[in-house]
């Protein structure tokens, strides 16, 4: 297991604004990884009322399940690895309780699940990464609901680096600031 505070900035980009940036920042990268995402809650919304997610990704040949809670505005995330089969089983099951480790991590943020969490949305995700000093520059092109949307993350170390860095490219590439749902939301809202 493995935890770690995730300072990202999103913002949703047109097709036209992907495809410029992924010329500008990505003309080298031959293809993306593609990253399957699977989320879960309980059947009363516990996690999203307390502004967590547990989702469950699989790339390649590697899967993890991760819960985000909340931290200062952004979100610290637990990260068990697991295999790729057992990440499969889970998701066909649809449902399963939750692993001692998330568990605790509920417990600690004064959270008690004492349920099953199930299966609420999924979407598929284009990503390319750039690393920049202390940042990273993520392009996502995701697949859900019969809808394709574009976003780029800037996710870096620090709040003052990471913000400069998305206002940089925003600013730069002329590119409006736009209210952001992060990817589950999107997902959720898009399935229901």
């Amino acid at each position: 297991m493995r935890q770690e505070v995730e300072i990202e900035y999103k913002n949703l980009l047109t097709q036209q604004e992907y495809d410029k940036l992924k010329t500008i920042f990505f003309a080298d990268v031959s293809s993306p990884v593609i990253q399957e995402n699977y989320y879960f809650d309980t059947q009363d919304a516990k996690l999203k009322d307390a502004r967590c997610a547990l989702r469950i990704r699989i790339k390649d040949s590697s899967a993890e399940m991760t819960l985000k809670t909340p931290f200062e505005g952004h979100h610290t995330e637990t990260t068990l690895d697991m295999t790729p089969v057992k990440a499969r089983e889970l998701i066909t099951a649809g449902s399963f309780s939750l692993p001692e480790a998330i568990h605790t991590v509920l417990v600690q943020e004064g959270i008690e699940i004492d349920q099953d969490v199930f299966k609420i949305a999924q979407l598929k995700t284009e990503r390319l990464e750039a690393e920049n000093p202390h940042s990273i520059i993520v392009l996502d092109k995701s697949y859900y609901s019969n809808q394709i949307d574009y976003e780029l993350e800037v996710e870096s170390d620090s709040k003052s680096t990471g913000e400069k860095l998305f206002a940089q490219i925003l600013k730069e590439h002329a590119i409006p600031k736009r209210e952001t749902q992060n990817k589950i939301a999107r997902a959720f809202n898009a399935a229901h």
